[in-house]
C-alpha cells in the first residue's frame, strides 16, 4: 500500500520542498496541497481541508523556520488532519515533527497562550473603543527644514523583493535626494541602505493568535521609538499603514508631532477578501483610529481617495500620490547582455519578463494560462519567460509550468536582490503586468510599483486596462493594454509585440520618457511633505 505525504509549501522553493520531503519519506507518494487553500479559505473550509488529509504525514515547508510565530497553530493541526504526524521543514533541511501525544503533552502551554491572547484581545477591544471616540489629528504642520521619522510598526519580515519594499526604498531614496533628514524605525531589518534602520524587536513568546501579538506590539514599538526620539523630535511622523497598528497615532499624540499616513489600501478589505482573519473587527478599529489621527493621508490612487471620503474622511486631509521610480537606477542598458547570458537566453530569443510577489491580485493564473498557450504552439521567434519573485501563488504556477521549466522556456528565479531585478528586467524584451479586477466587483485601488519600473526600463509593456494602470499607461503609445482577466488578449498582445521589435522600441522610448518626466520618487516625496495643499500630482 502506497504511503501518502501531504506537502504544503508555505514559502520558499517548491523543488527544494519536494526534494526534502522525498528524502525524509523515501517510500511515500508526495501529494501537494496549495498554501492558498489555507490562506484564503474561511474557518470551516480550512477545517474540512485538514480533515480530508490522510496518510503518513502533513508536511509544511518554509523558506526559514527561524522566527516563525505560528508553531502552536500548526501543532493543533495535528488534532484535525488524519495523518500520523505533522512536520515542519525549511530549506536548510531543519525538521520539527510531532504527533498527537506531543500535542497533548504541550496542552498546558497551548492553553496558557490561548488565554493570554484572549485577555489581550479583551483589553484591546476596550482600549480601541475609547480611542475611536477621542482621537483627533495633531495638525501643527509648519514651515522649516523637514526631518522625518519613518515608521513601519510591524515585526514581519518584508523580504528583499516586491512592491512594498520597492516603495519603501524608493521613498527613502527620494527623501535623501531632497536633502531631508530621516530616521527609520521598523519591527525588523529592512532591505534598504539609504538611511540607518533602528529595529524595535517584538517580544518573543508562544502565541496562538498572531493578531493579539501584533496589537500588543503597538506599545513595544511606541516605547522603543520614544527612547530614540527623547532628545529631538522630528517635524513629521510618516507611517506605512499596517494591519493591527495604531503606533503612529499613539506617537503623534504623545509627541505632539503630525502624522502623515501612507495608505496603500484597507487592511479590513484585505481581511474580508484576500486574507481571511477572524479578528477583522480589531483590524477595522485600528484602521479607524489611525485614519482619524493622521493630519495628512497619502493614498496611491483616486479610488482609495474616493473610498476614504465615503468613509467620512475630510477630502482636504487626503492627497493622491501614485507610486514612482528612480530612473537613475532602472534604465535601459543597465545589464542586458550580462542578464541574458546568466539566464541562457540567445540573442534571437524574445524574453518576456514579470516581477512581483505572486499575489492574488497580480493575475498569476491568467499569466500562467497565457504562457502555456504561447509555448504550446510554434512561432517565428522563440519565446522565453523569466518570472522574478516569490509568494502565495508561486508554487502552484511553478508546478503547472514544470514541463516548460525543464525545457528552459520558463525560468523561475525566486526573490532576487534589487540590482539583479533591474538587470533581468533590462535583459527582457517585453514586460507584463496582468492585474485582475477585485473579487467583490469594486474598483482596482492599487498603484503597482512594477509599472513605473517597467516604464523606466524602456521596454515594450503589456498590462491590464484597469483603473490607475490605464491612467498611467496610454494604449498604443506607452504600452499595449488588454482587458483584465482575458487570457487570449494577453497572449495575443505578447505575441504581437514579440514579432514587432520596432513597435517595442517606440513604446519603450515613450514609456521611459513619461517615467522620467512625471513619475520620479523625488516628486513623490516633495508632494507628500509639501504644505501646498492645492498642489496635485498628475498621473498621466
Amino acid at each position: 500500500m502506497t504511503t501518502i505525504v501531504h506537502l504544503c509549501v508555505w514559502s520558499g522553493d517548491v523543488a527544494r520542498a519536494r526534494e526534502l520531503a522525498g528524502a525524509r519519506y523515501p517510500a511515500a507518494q508526495i501529494s501537494e496541497f496549495p498554501h492558498r487553500k489555507l490562506r484564503v479559505s474561511g474557518f470551516m473550509q480550512r477545517i474540512r481541508l485538514l480533515r480530508s488529509l490522510r496518510g503518513r504525514a502533513a508536511v509544511f515547508y518554509f523558506d526559514s523556520l527561524q522566527g516563525f510565530q505560528h508553531r502552536l497553530v500548526l501543532r493543533c493541526f495535528q488534532l484535525l488532519h488524519r495523518c500520523q504526524e505533522t512536520s515542519l521543514c525549511d530549506q536548510s533541511g531543519h525538521w520539527e515533527s510531532f504527533r498527537t501525544v506531543d500535542v497533548f503533552r504541550s496542552a498546558p502551554g497551548v492553553l496558557m497562550s490561548i488565554l493570554r491572547d484572549f485577555w489581550s484581545l479583551a483589553f484591546w477591544w476596550g482600549y480601541l473603543q475609547l480611542s475611536r471616540r477621542r482621537t483627533a489629528p495633531v495638525d501643527n504642520i509648519g514651515e522649516g527644514e523637514p526631518e522625518v521619522a519613518y515608521l513601519i510598526p510591524n515585526p514581519a519580515n518584508m523580504g528583499a523583493a516586491g512592491g512594498a519594499i520597492s516603495h519603501i526604498r524608493g521613498f527613502l531614496h527620494g527623501l535623501k535626494t531632497m536633502g531631508v533628514t530621516c530616521r527609520v524605525f521598523s519591527g525588523t531589518a529592512l532591505a534598504q541602505d539609504v538611511f540607518k534602520n533602528e529595529v524595535i524587536a517584538a517580544k518573543s513568546r508562544p502565541n496562538f493568535l498572531s493578531g493579539a501579538v501584533l496589537l500588543s506590539y503597538n506599545f513595544v514599538f511606541v516605547r522603543g521609538v520614544e527612547r530614540y526620539l527623547a532628545r529631538s523630535r522630528p517635524r513629521f511622523l510618516y507611517q506605512r499603514h499596517c494591519a493591527f497598528s495604531i503606533a503612529g497615532a499613539l506617537l503623534s499624540r504623545r509627541l505632539s508631532v503630525p502624522l502623515i499616513l501612507e495608505y496603500n489600501g484597507s487592511e479590513e478589505w484585505m481581511a474580508n477578501h484576500w486574507d481571511p482573519n477572524p479578528l477583522r473587527s480589531w483590524i477595522r478599529w485600528c484602521e479607524e483610529v489611525t485614519l482619524r489621527s493622521a493630519a495628512r493621508i497619502m493614498v496611491v490612487s483616486t479610488v482609495l481617495r474616493d473610498d476614504l471620503v465615503d468613509r467620512g474622511v475630510r477630502p482636504d486631509r487626503i492627497r493622491v500620490n501614485p507610486n514612482a521610480v528612480d530612473p537613475d537606477y532602472f534604465y535601459p542598458g543597465r545589464g542586458r547582455e550580462t542578464g541574458r547570458k546568466e539566464l541562457g537566453v540567445a540573442p534571437e530569443d524574445v524574453l518576456i519578463g514579470f516581477v512581483g510577489s505572486f499575489s492574488l491580485w497580480h493575475g498569476i493564473e491568467m499569466l500562467q494560462r497565457a504562457i502555456a498557450t504561447l509555448l504550446h504552439d510554434a512561432h517565428p521567434c522563440r519565446l522565453r519567460f523569466v518570472l522574478i519573485g516569490d509568494g502565495l501563488l508561486h508554487g502552484e504556477m511553478r508546478s503547472a509550468l514544470a514541463a516548460y521549466e525543464k525545457t528552459h522556456e520558463v525560468i523561475f528565479t525566486g526573490p532576487l536582490p534589487r540590482e539583479k531585478v533591474a538587470e533581468y528586467l533590462d535583459a527582457s524584451d517585453i514586460l507584463v503586468s496582468p492585474h485582475i479586477p477585485m473579487p467583490d466587483g469594486s474598483r482596482f485601488f492599487g498603484s503597482p510599483t512594477k509599472i513605473f519600473e517597467y516604464m523606466a526600463m524602456g521596454k515594450g509593456i503589456v498590462a491590464s486596462r484597469l483603473d490607475q494602470l490605464a491612467e498611467v499607461l496610454e494604449h498604443d503609445r506607452t504600452a499595449v493594454l488588454v482587458t483584465p482577466g482575458n487570457t487570449d488578449e494577453l497572449a495575443e498582445a505578447i505575441l504581437r509585440l514579440a514579432l514587432d521589435p520596432e513597435k517595442r522600441a517606440v513604446l519603450g522610448s515613450a514609456a521611459r520618457r513619461a517615467a522620467v518626466e512625471r513619475h520620479c520618487w523625488s516628486a513623490n516625496v516633495a508632494y507628500a511633505l509639501s504644505n501646498s495643499d492645492g498642489l496635485e500630482r498628475k498621473v498621466s
